[in-house]
C-alpha cells in the first residue's frame, strides 16, 4: 500500500514499502490490489499488478473510494470491470475464492493433449525460416501457477503460446491466476 514510485527511485519508506511488498507477495497465495476508484488507472497501478503476475500468485483487483466516482464514470468503469474479467463486484470473498481455486486449478494430461490438439489442428504454427514447429504433446507440470509443459520440435514464437494461453483461458476457467506456458524441444537424434 502506498507505493508511489519504482523501486529504483525510492527512498525510505517508499524504498521499506517495496520491499514488504515483494516479501509479502513471496509468502502469499493470493493478493488483492486495491485500486482507488476515483483516479485513472496510474502506471504504479500496473507495475504492481504485474508484480503480482510475476510472482506467480493468484490476483484480486479490488475498487476502493467506489462511492466517491459519478455516475457516468462508474457506468465506465462497471462496464470495464464486465468486459475485463468479470470481475465479482462488491465480492471480495468469492472473488478470493475463485482466484484461489483457479491457482490451484488442474488439467489432466488427457483432455490437455485433446485441447492442443483441436488448437493446433484449427490454427497452425506458422512456417518460420522453411520449418513448422509441430507440438508434439503437453502436461501440466505444476499447480500455484498452473504451469504447462509443452514438447515440441522447434521453437514456439512467443505470440503462439500467448494465443495457447488465451485458449487454455476460454477454455477452463482460470480467472485470477497467471498461467505459465513453458516449452522442452525435441533435439534432433544423430544417424
Amino acid at each position: 500500500a502506498g507505493i508511489r514510485r519504482r523501486v529504483h527511485q525510492t527512498r525510505g519508506t517508499d524504498f521499506y514499502a517495496s520491499l514488504r511488498t515483494q516479501a509479502a507477495l513471496e509468502k502469499a497465495e493470493v493478493a488483492v490490489v486495491l485500486i482507488d476508484a476515483s483516479q485513472p488507472l496510474t502506471e504504479q497501478d500496473v507495475r504492481v499488478i504485474q508484480q503480482v503476475i510475476d510472482a506467480g500468485r493468484a490476483l484480486v483487483i479490488a475498487y476502493n473510494k467506489w462511492d466517491t466516482v459519478d455516475e457516468e464514470r462508474r457506468y465506465y468503469l462497471e462496464r470495464e470491470i464486465e468486459r475485463g474479467d468479470g470481475a465479482a463486484l462488491n465480492r471480495l470473498v468469492p472473488a478470493l475464492q475463485t482466484a484461489l481455486e483457479s491457482w490451484d486449478r488442474r488439467i489432466p494430461t488427457s483432455k490437455l493433449n485433446a485441447f492442443l490438439g483441436e488448437v493446433v489442428a484449427a490454427h497452425p504454427h506458422p512456417v518460420r525460416g522453411g520449418k513448422q514447429p509441430r507440438i508434439l504433446f503437453g502436461t501440466q507440470a505444476s499447480t500455484r501457477p498452473p504451469t504447462f509443459v509443452l514438447f515440441t520440435t522447434g521453437f514456439l514464437d512467443p505470440g503462439y503460446r500467448r494465443f495457447i494461453q488465451r485458449r487454455l483461458r476460454e477454455l477452463y476457467p482460470f480467472e485470477g491466476t497467471p498461467i505459465v506456458v513453458n516449452m522442452r524441444v525435441r533435439e534432433r537424434r544423430k544417424r
